[in-house]
C-alpha cells in the first residue's frame, strides 16, 4: 500500500473504450478477440482511492462475466503508485478501514478469478500496485528504470496483510521479509530472478507480449486452468479472508497513531514538492 500524493484527476476521453459498468473515470476496459484489457487511468500516478478500487473491481467483475481473459495495465509512468496518500490522510477511520477492505477484497477477487489474469507494468509499481500486479496470474514488466516495491515501512505504516502474506507467498519468506522490512525499490529486471516477474522486454513491446500470453492461456481448457488455479491459491486466499478483517483493525489502529500520522504527512508534503 505505497502511497502518492493526489495532483490531477484525468477523466476517460471519448476515444477510451465504453467502461463495463456507467461512466467509470479511473479505469477503461477494452475487449478483443474475447479477452478483455483493463487499464488504471487516473493520471499519471495511478493513485488508489476507495472509490478508484471499487471501479477496478466492477471491470473486474464484468469481465469475469463475459471475457476469456483479462490483462491488468496502467500507465507508461506509473502502473500503480499505492495509496493516493493526500486522500487517504484526509479520511475518518471508518473510511480507511473500508478502503483497505475494498483493496483487499480486490486482490482476492483476481487470485480467486477462474479466468486467466496477465499483469503487465510499463511504469512503476509500489505499494498496493505492486499488490495487484502479484495478485495476476502472469506477471509481464518493461525493461529499464521500472521499479517495484513495498515501501509503507518508510512511511510508519505496516503492509496490509493480504500485501505481506501474497508478497511471501510468491516470493519465499527471505526476499520478501527483505523488501518489506528495507522498503527498497527494486528494477522489475531484478524482480524476475525474486520470481516476482516472469518476463521482461522492451518497453514500446511488453504490452504485446503480455497480451500474446494471455491469448495462450485462453487457448487451455477452461476447467482444467480454473482447476490448476484453485488447486494452487484455494487455501491461502481461504486463509487471506478469514485473517484480513482482525489484520485491517489493527492497520487502522497503527495508521491513525501519533507516530504514522506525523511520518505519513511529511511523506505527502515530499511528494507535493
Amino acid at each position: 500500500m505505497a502511497f502518492t500524493a493526489r495532483r490531477h484527476r484525468d477523466k476517460l476521453s471519448a476515444s477510451q473504450a465504453e467502461p463495463p459498468e456507467g461512466n467509470l473515470a479511473n479505469v477503461s476496459l477494452e475487449r478483443e478477440a474475447g479477452c478483455a484489457r483493463l487499464r488504471l487511468t487516473n493520471a499519471d500516478a495511478n493513485a488508489l482511492t476507495t472509490a478508484v478500487i471499487q471501479e477496478l473491481s466492477s471491470a473486474v467483475e464484468a469481465s469475469a462475466r463475459s471475457a476469456r481473459g483479462a490483462v491488468l495495465c496502467g500507465g507508461d509512468k506509473f502502473f500503480c503508485n499505492g495509496v493516493d496518500l493526500d486522500w487517504a490522510l484526509g479520511q475518518p477511520r471508518a473510511g480507511i478501514r473500508e478502503m483497505f477492505l475494498e483493496l483487499g477484497r480486490l486482490v482476492l477477487a483476481l487470485l480467486e478469478s477462474p479466468l486467466p489474469i496477465v499483469g503487465v507494468v510499463k511504469g512503476h509499481a509500489t505499494g498496493a500496485g505492486m499488490a495487484l500486479f502479484l495478485a495476476c496470474d502472469y506477471r509481464y514488466a518493461a525493461a529499464g528504470r521500472v521499479l517495484i516495491g513495498k515501501p509503507e515501512i518508510l512511511l510508519g505504516v505496516p503492509n496490509p496483510y493480504y500485501g505481506d502474506q501474497l508478497l511471501r507467498f510468491v516470493a519465499g519468506d527471505f526476499a520478501a521479509s527483505d523488501l518489506i522490512l528495507t522498503g527498497k525499490l527494486i528494477p522489475a529486471e531484478d524482480g524476475r530472478a525474486l520470481g516476482l516477474v516472469h518476463e521482461t522486454g522492451p518497453k514500446p513491446d511488453i504490452e504485446r507480449m503480455a497480451w500474446e500470453r494471455l491469448l495462450t492461456l485462453c487457448d487451455l481448457a477452461p476447467a482444467a486452468f480454473a482447476e490448476s488455479k484453485r488447486m494452487r491459491l484455494g487455501k491461502f486466499t481461504a486463509d487471506l479472508r478469514e485473517q484480513m478483517s482482525a489484520h485491517v483493525a489493527r492497520q487502522v489502529e497503527i495508521w491513525h497513531g501519533e507516530d504514522a500520522q506525523a511520518r505519513l504527512r511529511a511523506a505527502a508534503e515530499r511528494l507535493r514538492r
